[in-house]
């Protein structure tokens, strides 16, 4: 809201759940503080689900009572509208997150003369909705090429997605800025896999990898769990982080033996530890796939492995190009059956101390601070307010 004559800036987030312990909920509150050092920020999540962290910012849901959503993609329309009529006015400029209708809250905003950026972090993809909901969701994202027109800046948050946006929905390029979250560097930074084993009480011959992605159907843990089984290294351990509706049945895929540990969600604190202690971390993506429930559940993103010392074996469907992984260099793509992720693990996985050096690479990646994707949405609003203040037609 408006405090004295800094900015304000309202970051709604319709799609997503304030989920502690998930990199969905940790790269919106990380970006908020990063802008909070420039202006007064609020963030609408639909809704919350834990303790909020004593922040230079405030936290608010748009469904405070807590309504069971089950599958449901947003808060209902009659919250989310109340809100906008609410507290929006209040607010210098708003942030529209992903969700199923995206862009309709910026049009909302701009009939009030309101500054509004929508943000596309990946795009809706109609092949992955259950078939009931198939023409409901065409209309929206239908909808969403005309609201993403008439919006004077939009941000992208790949180059590919970039790209995505201007052939399906034809938005003008010059519209585009492009910049992920940003990764908290504070926080996930090198740091000494000894001192995290002890700490974990892991031992410190396994070799160990980490899986923290979401336990959906969608990105189905099930290949390396049974190429695990099926390997037979004594010191192999796979260590999954997260949650997700696939969890117990994993859990009992893996069945009793010590090869496979699941520790559900773990503080954004411990997390670091996690990522330190493993000697390959292991990301099962859907990159086209849609905003989802369980898209909160992520324990850890890609880019935070990386910039903590630690190569990535990312799950592909044959496609060796990736926007972070450079195969061979600092992780691997890995066709994601079981097959590939045997010959992976008795064949084609170096050894530990490959991989570190693999990890010393992997920091290199160009991955953007948070500090830095503050500095690029600071530039999208003030696009987008003068937008407002001219009058300039939006095409």
């Amino acid at each position: 809201m408006a405090h004295g004559r800094r900015p304000s800036i309202c970051h709604i987030v319709p799609g997503l759940d304030l989920v502690p312990g998930s990199a969905a909920t940790r790269q919106t509150l990380g970006l908020a503080r990063a802008l909070a050092a420039h202006a007064e920020v609020t963030v609408a999540f639909r809704r919350v689900t834990g303790p909020v962290s004593h922040d230079p910012f405030d936290v608010v849901a748009l469904e405070p009572h807590g309504r069971e959503l089950s599958d449901d993609l947003a808060p209902s329309r009659r919250a989310l509208g109340r809100f906008i009529e609410e507290r929006c006015g209040t607010y210098g400029t708003v942030l529209e997150g992903t969700w199923p209708m995206l862009g309709k809250l910026t049009a909302w905003c701009a009939q009030r003369g309101i500054p509004a950026v929508p943000i596309v972090e990946r795009q809706p993809a109609a092949r992955w909705l259950a078939p009931i909901d198939m023409g409901r969701s065409w209309l929206a994202l239908g909808a969403s090429g005309r609201y993403l027109r008439r919006a004077p800046v939009v941000i992208a948050s790949s180059d590919d997605l970039k790209d995505t946006i201007i052939r399906r929905w034809r938005v003008e390029a010059d519209r585009i800025t492009v910049t992920g979250a940003g990764v908290d560097r504070a926080r996930f930074a090198p740091r000494d896999q000894a001192d995290a084993r002890r700490r974990l009480g892991f031992s410190p011959e396994h070799r160990i990898l980490l899986a923290g992605g979401v336990l959906d159907h969608a990105r189905d843990l099930t290949p390396v769990i049974e190429a695990i089984q099926r390997v037979g290294d004594p010191d192999l351990r796979l260590h999954v982080l997260g949650q997700g509706e696939r969890r117990a049945a994993l859990e009992r895929l893996a069945g009793l033996g010590s090869a496979v540990t699941f520790h559900g969600r773990v503080g954004d604190d411990l997390l670091p530890v996690f990522i330190a202690a493993a000697d390959l971390c292991i990301a099962i993506e859907h990159p086209d796939g849609p905003v989802t429930d369980s898209a909160s559940e992520a324990a850890f993103t890609v880019g935070e492995c990386l910039i903590s010392g630690r190569p990535v074996a990312v799950a592909s469907d044959g496609d060796r190009d990736h926007p972070l992984i450079r195969h061979l260099v600092s992780g691997f793509v890995i066709e994601h059956d079981l097959l590939a992720w045997i010959r992976f693990l008795q064949r084609d996985c170096p050894s530990r101390n490959t991989l570190r050096i693999m990890g010393q690479a992997a920091t290199a990646t160009p991955v953007d601070g948070v500090e830095q994707a503050a500095s690029v949405y600071l530039e999208a609003i003030d696009r987008a307010q003068r937008a407002v203040k001219t009058g300039v037609p939006a095409r």
